[in-house]
């Protein structure tokens, strides 16, 4: 359930169509990517990407064959606008566009609003506001990358990149506010032409909610980008439309994080129904069939022991925090069944799981004459073992670390998705 377009064409040379690529890069601020058979034109976040891939055709004097596509929800209609312009600067020839919008053919963008935007909005968020108010689902995610974590459970709520909304307010929104206010809440970028005040401010918003680590700039150079962007489109948005709402709150909150002075002038807040931030509480990533809940303030790094070997990092620089590692194994042959390893670990604990099952227990250990606390733990699901080890310093800190082992569960194919995926 997705809105875009999809196209295929001929050029005699690819290099003509990477030096168009790059030239519409230069001039419009977008960002660039190739190899050997393709290209990608980023032109925002939230899958704002026009792909292009060529092959070359039989024959003594062929030519190259080139298809490619661009998604434009949930990023929005001015996405859908900017990459057909895009799509225009490449000079594909006997080009064909299947535009579902039909916006390739017409370029009429009001209408394109009208007839699908508007309507596809809407249906989403019938959708969602109804499961969740009828208890099909204690929480929906809409547009949510299935790929990233997933954000706590808030029942009643629906998660999406823009925000988390009660379902009851979504329905009220679109109800009293009309599919317009709603729409501009919700679209990256919505009104058609030049990233404007509106889609500063919506980009500020998907990184508050989305991306941010709420950490300080000084914690590590991702923070420090984080924080930095989020800032500069926030005052880039009050400097185009000083009438907008924003969130000043969360913006002050960014600013003492990077040590920047506010200088954002007077203006209306947005009111928001929930403060911004998914990694101000728990968040669930998933390793294979693993689903491993742990702060989302905590950085995820990928530790290389050897040339072959190495693991699954998360932890908090910057606080001392304890260090959560997990490897992941699979059997040739067989169910995984838990190792003798942990035998002889304190208070080794064994518990069911829907599709599997978890041990855990606790260990003291001494290195570099320093105490150091480990809760280790496996988890076995079919021909899958997990192992997880959680370094820390306080023996104080162990009950909390257990209490999120007892949440971990894992994804077995018959457990049913609760989303609604509409980039896909």
């Amino acid at each position: 359930m997705s809105i875009g377009f999809t196209f295929t064409g001929r050029v005699k040379k690819p290099e003509a169509l990477i030096a168009a690529a790059k030239k519409l890069a230069d001039e419009r601020y977008y960002g660039l990517s190739q190899w050997e058979n393709g290209l990608n034109i980023s032109l925002c976040p939230l899958g704002g990407v026009l792909s292009v891939s060529w092959k070359k055709e039989n024959g003594l004097f062929s030519q190259y064959s080139v298809e490619g596509q661009c998604v434009t929800t949930p990023a929005g209609p001015g996405l859908h606008k900017a990459a057909v312009e895009a799509l225009d600067g490449l000079s594909i020839q006997k080009l064909n566009v299947e535009d579902e919008t039909e916006y390739f053919q017409h370029r009429d963008f009001d209408r394109m609003l009208r007839e699908h935007f508007h309507p596809w909005l809407s249906t989403l968020v019938e959708m969602c506001a109804q499961k969740v108010s009828e208890g099909s689902y204690s929480q929906m995610c809409m547009c949510w990358d299935l790929d990233s974590y997933m954000p706590e459970d808030v029942p009643g709520t629906v998660v999406t990149p823009a925000g988390r909304f009660s379902a009851q307010k979504l329905k009220e929104m679109a109800e009293t506010q009309g599919i317009v206010a709603m729409a501009e809440r919700f679209f990256l970028w919505y009104h058609p032409g030049k990233r404007d005040a509106l889609y500063n401010r919506n980009l500020a918003l998907n990184m508050l909610w989305e991306l941010c680590y709420y950490a300080p700039s000084s914690r590590h150079e991702e923070d420090a980008s984080m924080n930095r962007t989020i800032c500069d489109n926030l005052e880039m948005s009050a400097k185009l439309d000083p009438s907008l709402p924003l969130p000043r709150k969360a913006y002050e909150e960014i600013c003492g994080l990077s040590g920047r002075t506010p200088t954002l002038p007077a203006g209306p807040e947005l009111e928001e129904e929930f403060e911004p931030g998914y990694r101000k509480g728990l968040v669930t990533y998933s390793i294979g069939p693993l689903r491993l809940t742990i702060p989302g303030l905590y950085r995820y790094e990928r530790e290389q022991w050897d040339e072959n070997s190495g693991c699954d990092k998360w932890w908090d620089e910057t606080s001392l925090s304890p260090i959560w590692r997990v490897n992941g194994y699979r059997m040739n042959q067989g169910e995984a069944s838990f190792t003798p390893v942990f035998k002889d670990d304190n208070d080794l604990t064994e518990f069911e799981i829907r599709g599997g099952a978890v041990q855990y227990g606790w260990r003291k250990l001494e290195e570099d004459g320093q105490t150091i606390y480990q809760v280790r733990a496996e988890v076995i699901t079919g021909p899958s073992l997990f192992v997880i080890t959680v370094t820390h310093l306080e023996p104080e800190e162990r009950p909390g670390i257990e209490e999120l082992i007892k949440k971990i569960t894992v994804q077995t194919q018959d457990v049913e998705k609760q989303t609604i995926q509409a980039n896909k």
